[in-house]
């Protein structure tokens, strides 16, 4: 019952398109009815073919048919059946026929364009319909021609007014048609200023055009019709396409009224449609670019909050794994101390100034530790530092002194050589935790060695306008491998490395205005050295 009930609202659905269809044909067939060749009825403006070629773009070929029961009741309603009954069957069925062509020609077209939106489409859709329009034209003229209607004499005229005719008519409706719920949603879009101001400028523009054209030009001076290209070069630059479709079918009609009310001749009409076909043409043209445009826009905006999105995934994934990599030290340390401590509980009274000892060390560590990841996420999220005065001696061998049980523990020896005066201004944790990375990726390296002695060397320089700090070991130095990945996020040759301490190291140093990078010695060992301004101006100490 219900797909029964379906198939009677399809049914229905269908009878009211038909009768829609046919009734809007007929009465555009009778308004366009102007300049009218003699005894055939071909008009010089005849829109109806857009309604056709519509009607099968889009509800479908099977709507065909109905195409030569419009054409044959529009004639029916004119006399041209009464007075030329065949000759006009045969030309209604070649027309009928012939759009159904075009329309497979174009519907492959406009469902990949969803309604003609780029110039490519635009500019297929134009040689579409000139070259089906002029097969069409010159299929009825031929058939005139064999049935006696039209003396061959004719056939050329006969075939330039029925192409001229359905021509501008379909190029001056069909893209209203096909682009009509663009055209609405975007109208949908303007504020009324925007409205009032838009249509204001193509109405004034359009009628000082006209007027231009019709009352002060010399007759025949057929250059001043460009000037209706200004009307719609305003609405297609400020709208695209759909709203440019809505001017040039409006300045289509508005000229084709005014043309027939002035009682023009059919040569200069003919002539006038042509001229506005050229306008149509660029409009459609310029439409296209600027429609093209604005979804370029679009798609980029779309991109770039795209874009956007992925940094802000990337820098959080970032963030995590800099933030593991840096308080993996701190919490090895925390660790070490802990299992010290609980070995210290259990021994006599006189180890009690120790266990309070490490006991603090333990607290000093994880404040370090949480510290390091404030600081950390600031500096990823933001890029802030918080700079102070500091001097870079005492903070090369406060990370010794952290580092030492790890050093201890790989039999390496740390060395801090330093002149006087090493004060900077900088962020304390920052630069802590960048020497952090390289004395202990030099204490990793030189305990690679299997035989001699471990060291890794730290001196600290100063010149007139920078601090600098190397960094060197014995141990077997870095491979040409990832020489030229050196500073790259996730390059290492570490088996449990993440690639990241180089890195976050870098970016802390050009974040204080420095440089870091890799010496290239001879001699056995890794030797990286980093510079730091001495004198900062417009510092924000706090």
């Amino acid at each position: 019952m219900s797909q029964l009930a379906a198939n009677l609202r399809g049914k229905s659905n269908w009878v009211i398109i038909l009768c829609a269809y046919i009734t809007v044909y007929v009465i555009l067939d009778r308004i366009s009815s102007v300049q009218a060749l003699p005894d055939i009825g071909f008009t010089l403006w005849n829109p109806p073919p857009a309604i056709s070629l519509a009607l099968l773009l889009t509800c479908g070929l099977l709507f065909a048919p109905a195409l030569f029961v419009a054409a044959v009741l529009a004639d029916a309603l004119s006399g041209a059946v009464s007075a030329w009954l065949w000759p006009a069957l045969a030309s209604d069925a070649v027309v009928a026929a012939g759009y159904t062509v075009v329309a497979v020609a174009l519907r492959p077209l406009v469902r990949r364009a969803a309604g003609l939106q780029s110039v490519r489409e635009v500019s297929w859709f134009l040689v579409i319909i000139s070259v089906g329009v002029l097969a069409i034209a010159g299929s009825v003229g031929a058939a005139l021609v064999l049935m006696n209607v039209v003396p061959m004499s004719r056939f050329t005229a006969t075939v330039r007014h029925f192409w001229v005719g359905d021509l501008t008519g379909i190029v001056g409706l069909l893209p209203v048609l096909l682009t009509a719920p663009r055209a609405w949603k975007r109208w949908r879009e303007l504020s009324t200023r925007t409205r009032v101001v838009d249509v204001g400028v193509f109405a004034l523009s359009l009628a000082s055009a006209l007027w231009i054209i019709f009352g002060v030009a010399p007759p025949q001076e057929f250059q001043f019709f460009y000037l209706l290209l200004l009307p719609v070069i305003w609405i297609g630059v400020r709208h695209g396409l759909s709203l440019c479709a809505m001017a040039i079918l409006t300045e289509q009609v508005t000229l084709v009224a005014l043309v027939n009310q002035l009682d023009y001749p059919a040569s200069d009409f003919i002539a006038f449609q042509i001229l506005s076909l050229a306008v149509a043409v660029a409009g459609l043209v310029l439409g296209a670019v600027v429609t093209e445009r604005l979804h370029a826009e679009v798609k980029l905006r779309q991109q770039q909050a795209e874009l956007g999105r992925v940094t802000r995934i990337t820098t959080a994934g970032a963030l995590g794994s800099a933030i593991v990599h840096e308080i993996s030290q701190p919490l090895a340390t925390l660790a070490t101390y802990a299992h010290a401590c609980q070995r210290l509980s259990s021994t006599a009274p006189q180890d009690k100034r120790l266990l309070t000892e490490t006991l603090a060390k333990i607290e000093s560590e994880a404040l370090r530790a949480g510290e390091i990841v404030e600081r950390l996420r600031d500096f990823l999220s933001k890029g802030d530092t918080l700079l102070g005065p500091m001097a870079l001696e005492e903070a090369a061998r406060r990370v010794a002194g952290a580092l030492v049980d790890e050093a201890r523990v790989n039999g390496v020896e740390v060395r801090i050589e330093a002149q006087s005066e090493t004060s900077i201004v900088a962020d304390r944790v920052q630069v802590e935790q960048l020497l952090v990375n390289l004395i202990r990726n030099g204490i990793e390296a030189a305990a690679e060695r299997t035989t001699g002695e471990k060291r890794v060397r730290v001196r600290i320089s100063r010149s007139d306008s920078e601090i600098r700090v190397d960094v060197e070991d014995n141990g077997p130095g870095v491979t040409p491998e990832i020489m030229e990945r050196l500073f790259e996020p996730f390059a290492t040759s570490k088996t449990r490395g993440m690639g990241l301490g180089l890195s976050l190291s870098r970016q802390i140093v050009e974040s204080h205005g420095g440089r870091l990078w890799y010496e290239r010695t001879s001699a056995m060992g890794a030797h990286f050295a980093f510079c730091l301004p001495c004198n900062r101006t417009n510092v924000d100490v706090r």
